[in-house]
């Protein structure tokens, strides 16, 4: 009787398609790594090189310059009746500025006097608004209460030392106006403790002296991909986005670490870096010592407008830092709610606002109040941040309106 077919495979054959199959089975995982190092390699080197064309349009477009031009007195400020294309992030927006030098709708010229009554605003770079015109807060406040007269006085970084040389500067070239909104943010305390030095008596401020950057190398690869990798970067930011949105609160995306842990904001939480200089840490004066030089220099500027009767009023606002580890009742909230008693027209804390709203999220999304009112990767207000902002502004300027001073009965210029 002969054996059959499956009878006649000796064990050691068994062993050979085996090992075979085995071999095959490698060989399939290898070149399916080899494809999707190949892919990978290849879609990293189309982004970067389409990344690239990208930044160069970009850079070309933008030589046509800025409006941003040095400054003895305020160490930066904006050249008046200037126009020119903006960018911030991805968004690209015309930026105008009138003949004051100061941000506005269009580049328009500024008269002495003005029929309405004008309100001067001032603050940093939320004010002057890293967004269009019509997307900021100022420009939502002075679409919605046409009957006055708005000037945006804020800058990049401004605090203190700028807003006293700006109201001393347009009361010297007799520039009216009938009120002034300050906004308050907690950086306001590193840049006068760590950036502005005062030159001399006049109150004019330079920049610092000593500068140490401590940049972790996260955020350097996170900008290196930003900036090289657009489409790399887009994929990244979606999981960003994902984890941000579910509660998991960090994110190093440039050169002042990370957005929900600010070592320039946290001073009104936790202890900050103190020894090291601008923009490391506070020195040299400390955080009690940038506190106590923006209450002097606040001080000059109430004087400066008391005695004309131009009334006073302030806004204080948080950053993602402090809706993520601060209170509604902040240090900085009650520093300036206390400063402004017997001085201030009125105070007006955004605290309250932007805590209930994250308080709003549910709980499978904790994160859905910056995703929802502000920009992605930065600290600033959206264009839903700045209009819960100028909401409470116009609220308050409607129930207690601004009034035109009578200039003959107060003796200003």
């Amino acid at each position: 009787m002969l054996p059959s077919e499956t009878q006649l495979i000796t064990p050691r054959e068994d062993i050979s398609a085996a090992d075979n199959a085995a071999r095959q089975r490698r060989m399939k995982l290898a070149l399916l790594l080899v494809s999707i190092a190949f892919s990978l390699v290849a879609f990293l080197a189309l982004d970067y090189f389409r990344s690239q064309a990208i930044l160069r349009r970009v850079k070309a477009a933008d030589k046509q310059g800025s409006c941003r031009v040095a400054n003895p007195v305020r160490h930066h400020a904006l050249k008046p009746n200037c126009a020119f294309v903006e960018r911030w992030g991805r968004d690209r927006y015309d930026y105008f500025t009138n003949s004051l030098g100061f941000r506005d709708a269009k580049v328009r010229d500024i008269p002495l006097t003005e029929a309405r009554p004008r309100i001067l605003i001032l603050g940093n770079s939320y004010t002057e608004g890293e967004s269009s015109w019509p997307d900021s807060y100022v420009g939502k406040i002075a679409a919605a209460l046409p009957q006055y007269d708005f000037l945006n006085g804020g800058g990049a970084s401004y605090s203190p030392s700028n807003h006293l040389n700006i109201v001393r500067n347009l009361l010297a070239d007799g520039v009216q106006f009938d009120e002034v909104i300050i906004f308050s943010g907690a950086f306001d305390v590193f840049n006068e403790a760590a950036f502005y030095r005062d030159i001399d008596a006049s109150g004019a401020v330079a920049g610092p002296e000593h500068k140490r950057w401590n940049i972790s190398r996260y955020s350097k690869a996170r900008f290196f991909v930003a900036r090289n990798f657009m489409l790399t970067n887009q994929l990244v930011e979606a999981v960003e986005r994902f984890l941000v949105g579910h509660g998991y609160y960090h994110l190093a995306t440039d050169q002042w670490g990370d957005e929900f842990d600010m070592e320039m904001v946290a001073w009104t939480y936790r202890n900050v870096n103190e020894t090291d200089p601008h923009p490391t840490g506070y020195a040299p004066l400390g955080v009690q010592g940038g506190i106590n030089k923006e209450f002097a220099k606040m001080d000059l500027l109430w004087q400066e407008l008391e005695k004309r009767h131009i009334p006073l009023s302030m806004v204080v606002y948080p950053y993602p830092t402090q809706l993520v580890h601060d209170s509604v009742d902040s240090r900085q909230v009650r520093m300036w709610r206390d400063w402004c008693a017997g001085k201030c027209k009125r105070f007006i804390t955004l605290f309250p606002v932007f805590f209930a709203l994250k308080e709003q999220c549910p709980r499978s999304e904790p994160g859905c109040w910056y995703l929802k009112y502000f920009i992605f990767g930065d600290m600033h207000y959206n264009a839903a941040g700045n209009a819960l902002v100028a909401d409470e502004i116009v609220k308050s300027l409607t129930e207690e309106p601004p009034v035109k001073l009578d200039l003959s009965a107060v003796g200003a210029k």
